[in-house]
């Protein structure tokens, strides 16, 4: 009987490409210098909470995130690369504009495209869920905060809710902040879906 285990899950800081709506996927950009400040303001929230480790993505603007908080909460950070973004293929480096004039209907889970080396929603969807639940079974009722991507963290908050959040639903800022909670008898609950309070006390 090990209780429940809670999962926050943290977007990485802003970066160019974000701010000019570029697709990123697995390219690896690092962070702006608001995507710093952004980093500091949840750390900053997050030092006093439980928390037990973070974990994080390997690319920079994750990795980045994450090192500050822990830095800041005073725990180990270790690096998962399942937690990575999604990959897009050749449509890496798009701007949302010119994606949306060949693709309408990009986003979103169900939809299939004939795009070189794009990763499928579903295998995203898998490959965030099975990455997650495996950090949650070595630290089965603690606490864990991860540090991710918008696409893989709301492929994750669809899989484990029927679609009710995540992808199509929720709009995730930099460095928002999520809460779900992996329950005794195996049930996931999402308690708190892209809060960015700490970036309006700025």
């Amino acid at each position: 009987m090990t209780g429940k285990t809670f999962v926050t899950l943290v977007r990485h800081g802003e970066t160019i490409w974000n701010r000019e709506l570029r697709l990123q996927g697995s390219q690896d950009i690092p962070l702006s210098e608001v995507g710093l400040a952004q980093a500091e303001a949840v750390a900053k929230r997050l030092q006093h909470e439980p928390c037990d480790v973070v974990y994080s993505s390997h690319l920079s603007r994750a990795h980045r995130t994450a090192e500050m908080v822990a830095g800041s909460i005073g725990v180990e950070h270790q690096v998962c690369r399942d937690l990575m973004e999604r990959s897009y293929g050749e449509l890496e480096g798009w701007t949302r504009e010119q994606i949306l004039a060949k693709f309408p209907d990009f986003w979103g889970p169900g939809k299939e495209f004939s795009v070189a080396g794009l990763e499928t929603f579903e295998e995203l969807a898998e490959r965030a869920k099975s990455a997650i639940l495996e950090i949650v079974a070595k630290h089965a009722g603690g606490n864990v905060l991860i540090v991710s991507h918008g696409g893989t963290i709301n492929a994750f908050l669809h899989s484990i809710s029927d679609g009710v959040y995540g992808s199509g639903v929720n709009k995730l800022g930099n460095t928002s902040v999520s809460r779900v909670v992996f329950q005794e008898d195996g049930a996931w609950s999402v308690e708190m879906v892209g809060c960015t309070t700490h970036l309006l006390e700025e």
